[in-house]
């Protein structure tokens, strides 16, 4: 077993041995610099409670409950592989800790179901912009039935699509559990995905196998020249899409949307497997918004008459 001592070598493995992006790599040693720096702790052997405690309100103080989440967030998953590889003792110390509060906020997450209408429309309409537009409708409808990532979106290739047994395969890169996992398809993707496959193999078969990407826009307008998709081009079309609309859309809105819609059923746990959560909280937490008309309805369908 290698000796691992200190915060920068135990990033330094669990670089070597998860699929992190470099975004969250980025992220993780931000936050390794900035707890060293706050505490003074360099060795996991000088981790004690007390010290975590004055962090987490030093981090709180100067900046946002949110920001006290997501340092604790990715802390705790250092210290967990930490204890799994037994680098340290089994003392948890950062699951000791308490999550910041959220403040509300006044920035939309989900859509409405005339948004949702109003962006499929778009894509139908003869002044759509964007070329071909079929196929973006197609990646739309895509993550909001799946609820996947944009990044899970990239990394998609045909042999992860299987439209006999209705299921995508999702592997372990781009998905924040680090974990390959299959995926069914919702009813309306089915048609839309059978069309596309079809298309692929009769217009550009060179680039329909299984290790080519599921979705590449590059192969279908020649203004792009690059080989393969990438999180950018996608980014950049919901960034223009917004201005054709005239309302924010993104990828994550669209995960957010879904998942809230889901929610309704009261079906929670089959919810947390779809969107890949380890923790049921972090569904119910941040994945689930009910409406104003949604709590009323409870209080009157809920309470008896005094």
């Amino acid at each position: 077993m290698k000796s691992i001592s200190t915060f920068n070598e135990l990033l330094d493995q669990y670089k070597l041995e998860k699929s992190l992006s470099k975004a969250t790599i980025f992220s993780y040693t931000g936050i390794i610099r900035c707890f060293i720096t706050d505490t003074g702790i360099q060795h996991l052997n000088e981790v004690t409670l007390e010290p975590l405690l004055n962090w987490r309100l030093s981090v709180i103080n100067r900046s946002s409950d949110i920001t006290w989440n997501t340092y604790l967030r990715h802390m705790r998953a250092l210290w967990k592989f930490a204890i799994y590889r037994k680098y340290v003792p089994d003392d948890n110390f950062f699951k000791e800790l308490n999550w910041g509060k959220y403040k509300i906020s006044s920035k939309q997450k989900v859509l409405s179901s005339t948004q949702l209408n109003t962006i499929t429309d778009y894509f139908t309409d003869h002044s759509c912009a964007f070329d071909p537009c079929w196929f973006w409708r197609i990646v739309i409808r895509f993550i909001y039935f799946t609820g996947i990532r944009r990044k899970q979106l990239i990394t998609l290739k045909w042999k992860d699509l299987d439209l006999e047994k209705r299921i995508i395969y999702l592997s372990a890169i781009g998905d924040k559990i680090d974990i390959g996992r299959k995926l069914p398809l919702q009813e309306n993707l089915i048609p839309d995905l059978r069309m596309y496959t079809l298309y692929m193999k009769s217009h550009h078969a060179k680039s329909y196998s299984p290790d080519t990407q599921l979705f590449n826009i590059n192969i279908l307008n020649d203004r792009y020249k690059r080989n393969k998709m990438t999180v950018g081009q996608l980014s950049g079309l919901f960034r223009r899409l917004s201005k054709k609309v005239d309302f924010n859309i993104s990828p994550h809105m669209l995960r957010h949307t879904m998942a809230t819609e889901v929610a309704k059923t009261g079906q929670i746990k089959p919810l947390q497997l779809i969107l890949g959560h380890t923790d049921i909280r972090t569904t119910m937490n941040f994945y689930v918004h009910p409406d104003m008309e949604q709590l009323q309805s409870l209080l009157n369908n809920s309470l008896s008459n005094i």
